[in-house]
């Protein structure tokens, strides 16, 4: 998964449960004993949200995305930030457990809807609601 150098909006519109400001406050520790911001790793995904409808390309099985949604891998992500797939698939649990994310598995590949996101604006300046708050 390539990592987008600019957000896909100009604004976001962002609804916190207390757990998941609490949450991004923290921290985890990669392979080498290195903290990692749990916050880094949000933007991280918030880079690779659709602001349109289609397949992200830079997965062997892409999947077809709506506005608000993201594939993803959790080997990738791993990789990304240097941490085992399991201390990953648990850190997007915890993600989704506090009101961030809605993980869609499937055999053909993962997504996650931001259900935190209410919407943002364009980076032409168009408003956008979010077709996947609430989860």
């Amino acid at each position: 998964m390539e990592q987008q150098n600019i957000y896909p909006f100009s604004s976001v519109n962002i609804r916190l449960t207390v757990e998941a400001v609490e949450w991004l406050s923290g921290t985890t520790t990669d392979n080498d004993g290195k903290a990692i911001s749990h916050m880094a790793i949000f933007s991280g995904l918030l880079k690779e949200m659709r602001t349109a409808p289609g397949y992200d390309g830079t997965f062997r099985r892409p999947l077809n995305l709506n506005p608000g949604q993201a594939q993803f891998s959790e080997i990738g992500l791993a990789g990304k930030w240097n941490l085992g797939r399991k201390r990953m698939h648990n850190l997007l649990s915890r993600m989704e457990t506090v009101g961030l994310v809605t993980i869609y598995n499937s055999r053909i590949g993962s997504a996650l809807s931001f259900s935190c996101i209410t919407g943002w604006v364009n980076p032409d300046g168009e408003p956008i609601t979010n077709g996947f708050p609430e989860g």
